[in-house]
């Protein structure tokens, strides 16, 4: 795709805000509309040690970015939105400055369609598949195009894909190291029905990888969602793959169950369980490990980040929110990690597994959140991680956090 063509546009034609932040500039004549706004966001972490091993060193990084956004209205059918950011990775690490979106979107090709091209974020369902990564300091984008059709009760994405990679500034977890020929498409489905939404999905992956090995596979997954009873609501999210995993056939799966609890007005209660298969036999000719998509991990599998691909790993967790006024929330998970396949490999490359040994260890996290000021966001919190025996030379960390967020 020729992307200069499209920043063209978007400065030419734009569009309104994505309802990415908030605007300090609005200025509306007829039918045009312009605005313009932006954020920035600063982050101080410690981790003590850096890695749940013993002899690890401890490790101090602070990062952040500031992005500016400019969206217009051409008309009640075509819009577009360009965003640029400029990110500081770590302490000691130069800045990068990037472009984060830039895209066209027009609504004339038929009755409640949309039709989006350019550079985008993406999100679907609980994000255990596609996520934007908000809590990285760079994100996720995406260089495509996207069809959207709605209804009342049913919307349909239709999209191909290629990451933004790396060498442009840009991070992109979930890309396989090394990858080449990258692409992501599929189709993302949403029902309502009723007491209960429902999404389903079917999703492609390319990877061109090393020399003639790489992967292409397809994701096919579920995610039901509604409520119990009053106070009491549940998800449920199941994925299968098939295709190729270099020169094995791709025969991963992956679980997640969670229900949330209203105990009383500011006290919310949570349990979960999520699974994502391990190939525990390596000469079989399959690949039983799930390859994680683009998933926020973070959300998920603790704050640590420890466990960040979400493959061959069980977590068990039990949440709490309490609302300590109508600002401040204070937030409580315990996490039980484990091997979904002892035989399998680590979720974590940097971690050596002991033989026979599944039990990876426990992660409480704390954190409190909430508005110090108008349009200022703090969240800081503390995790204890305590390593279990399936990892060799395992210690206890300690991770700190504070992130400052503004927007304008």
């Amino acid at each position: 795709m020729n992307l200069n063509l499209t920043l063209l546009a978007a400065v030419l034609c734009a569009a309104p805000l994505a309802a990415q932040q908030e605007t300090f500039v609005t200025t509306k004549s007829g039918l045009d509309k312009v605005e313009l706004g932006g954020a920035l966001r600063f982050r101080a972490e410690n981790r003590n040690p850096s890695l749940p091993v013993e002899g690890a060193s401890k490790d101090s990084t602070y990062s952040g970015h500031a992005r500016l956004h400019l969206g217009v209205n051409a008309s009640d059918d075509l819009s577009a939105f360009i965003e640029f950011q400029k990110v500081v990775n770590g302490q000691g690490t130069s800045s990068v400055d990037s472009l984060r979106a830039a895209w066209l979107r027009w609504s004339g090709l038929m009755s409640n369609t949309d039709f989006k091209i350019g550079r985008f974020q993406m999100k679907y369902g609980n994000q255990r598949m596609i996520s934007d990564l908000a809590w990285h300091n760079t994100g996720r984008a995406w260089d495509g195009a996207v069809i959207s059709h709605k209804m009342n009760s049913f919307k349909a994405d239709l999209f191909w894909t290629e990451p933004v990679l790396g060498d442009d500034g840009f991070a992109f977890p979930g890309v396989t190291a090394g990858a080449t020929g990258v692409a992501f498409g599929g189709a993302y489905l949403e029902f309502d029905a009723g007491e209960m939404d429902i999404d389903v999905y079917a999703l492609l992956r390319r990877e061109q990888g090393i020399g003639a090995l790489g992967t292409r596979d397809m994701t096919f997954g579920a995610l039901l969602e509604g409520d119990v009873s009053e106070g009491l609501s549940y998800s449920v999210e199941a994925a299968l793959q098939q295709g190729e995993h270099g020169a094995l056939d791709a025969a991963g799966n992956a679980f997640a169950l969670r229900l949330d609890w209203k105990a009383i007005d500011d006290l919310t209660l949570g349990v979960g369980f999520e699974q994502a298969s391990g190939d525990g036999n390596a000469t079989d000719g399959d690949d039983d490990a799930f390859k994680p998509l683009y998933d926020f991990a973070h959300s998920y599998h603790g704050n640590q980040d420890i466990f960040l691909s979400w493959t061959n790993l069980q977590d068990i967790v039990f949440r709490s929110a309490y609302n300590l006024d109508g600002n401040w929330k204070l937030l409580g998970d315990f996490h039980i990690f484990s091997l979904a396949d002892a035989d399998g490999a680590m979720p974590n490359a940097n971690l050596t597994k002991v033989a026979g040994q599944d039990e990876l260890g426990t992660e409480i996290d704390l954190s409190v959140k909430g508005e110090l000021a108008t349009n200022t966001n703090l969240w800081a919190g503390v995790s204890f991680f305590s390593a279990g025996d399936a990892i060799a030379l395992g210690d206890d960390q300690i991770w700190l956090f504070m992130n400052l967020s503004f927007w304008f």
